[in-house]
């Protein structure tokens, strides 16, 4: 199993959309995932950017040069809490 820290970038919609907030990432550039509530986006993400790092690797694309990979545990990331 490989670790990636990446950047997520999370920002609300306001065009009528069916959903509240998009996020997408600048390591990743292909990543789009939506929500109604930022901790949906939260949550979505690892799984959505996992199957697209694994459909990239598949095609033999490679991944872009951004993509941070963790070479060893344990490491340090920031998280977003809402209380």
């Amino acid at each position: 199993m490989e670790l990636y820290d990446l950047q997520l970038l999370i920002e609300e919609l306001d065009d009528g959309s069916d959903y509240r907030y998009v996020g997408g990432s600048p390591d990743l550039p292909n990543l789009i995932v939506v929500g109604d509530t930022v901790d949906e986006v939260l949550s979505l993400a690892p799984q959505v950017a996992t199957a697209l790092i694994a459909s990239m690797n598949a095609a033999g694309d490679p991944l872009p040069e951004a993509l941070r990979k963790i070479s060893a545990l344990p490491f340090s990331s920031r998280l977003l809490v809402t209380a």
